[in-house]
């Protein structure tokens, strides 16, 4: 069976986001062999609570995906850390299917103050997008003090359309109009302009991973296209 592997977003795992949105059973049903992995930091493992211990997500990524993968499927934070990987060796992880990434890629974290003083109990009014976020978390298991600290890392990864132009793998770029965290996404499009683009309504960001167009689009474009 052809190895796809799902990398989830900041404040989520493997079984939180892919499993409890029915991904992988999806994915086995199409003919594929889901690749499963928690990002550094995150899942009921834990990890460091140093900042500087998560210097290179998609380092620590690379480590945990097989060497023949037909494809990877991306969240949030699990897109920039493919965009990366892509970046350094083009081709290496096949077709990239990429949720919930916008002009977003080539900034800061912005929400990322407002959750680290949420996760560490600092009493506060969060907005929508922060609660969501945490909420999101929160299904994880993981360990407050480690998500905090991947949120304060060394800035990484740091994408360029220079460092783009780079890419070779067929992309779907796949977001929701209503994601106030991934839009606009006009500068990751024209940085992408061989990436396949689709836009629904009617979901967020932290809800995109259950939306089944979502994953009917990342079936389709996996069975149809070739690496």
């Amino acid at each position: 069976m052809k190895k796809v592997a799902l990398v989830h977003g900041w404040g989520g795992s493997y079984a939180a986001t892919w499993q409890a949105d029915g991904w992988d059973a999806a994915l086995r049903g199409a003919g594929f062999e889901p690749v499963g992995v928690d990002l550094a930091g995150h899942g009921p493992q834990g990890g460091p609570h140093d900042p500087a211990a998560y210097s290179d997500l998609s380092g620590d990524l690379a480590r945990k995906l097989p060497g023949d993968l037909h494809g990877a499927i991306g969240f949030s934070l699990g897109t920039k850390l493919l965009l990366e990987l892509e970046a350094r060796t083009p081709g290496a992880n096949g077709l990239l299917v990429l949720g919930g990434i916008g002009d977003n890629l080539f900034a800061p974290e912005q929400a990322g103050p407002a959750i680290v003083a949420a996760l560490r109990g600092a009493p506060a009014q969060q907005p929508p997008q922060v609660a969501a976020l945490l909420a999101y978390a929160e299904k994880s298991a993981s360990d407050p003090a480690c998500l905090a600290a991947v949120l304060e890392r060394p800035a990484n990864p740091v994408l360029t359309e220079t460092r783009l132009a780079q890419v070779r793998a067929p992309i779907l770029i796949f977001n929701s109009s209503d994601d106030a965290v991934a839009q606009p996404d006009a500068r990751l499009r024209a940085a992408l302009p061989q990436a396949e683009h689709q836009l629904i309504g009617g979901t967020g960001h932290v809800g995109l991973t259950s939306d089944p167009r979502f994953r009917d689009a990342a079936l389709a474009f996996l069975t149809t296209r070739h690496p």
